[in-house]
């Protein structure tokens, strides 16, 4: 089964400048479904964001929700998460009250 991908194509012309869309076959076999979140600790209390980190790594980092549900961290503040944890990561950032973006993607296998 083929999946298919519309991607957007900038070709430049010397005077206009067009946009074109092109359909791409991907075989889904090739991809895991996986969630970018990004979320934001503004609101916290300096004590709080020290919680939520441990909530996450764990004081001696293994034990936090990061390590359980196998969560790759992009950046201060990007978590990689497998599709079928999106929903517990979506419901720990509730429970912290953050602000957050959760963006599905597909993650080549390597």
């Amino acid at each position: 089964m083929l999946i298919y991908l519309t991607c957007l194509l900038f070709a430049v012309d010397l005077f206009t400048a067009n946009m074109k869309t092109k359909e791409i076959a991907v075989n889904p076999a090739n991809y895991r479904r996986m969630a970018i979140f990004t979320y934001s600790l503004e609101h916290l209390a300096k004590k709080d964001k020290i919680r939520f980190y441990y909530a996450m790594k764990g004081r001696d980092g293994k034990s936090g929700i990061v390590k359980q549900l196998k969560i790759e961290q992009l950046g201060r503040a990007v978590l990689l998460v497998a599709d079928k944890f999106a929903n517990d990561v979506d419901g720990f950032l509730k429970f912290w009250k953050c602000s957050y973006e959760k963006r599905k993607v597909l993650v080549e296998n390597e």
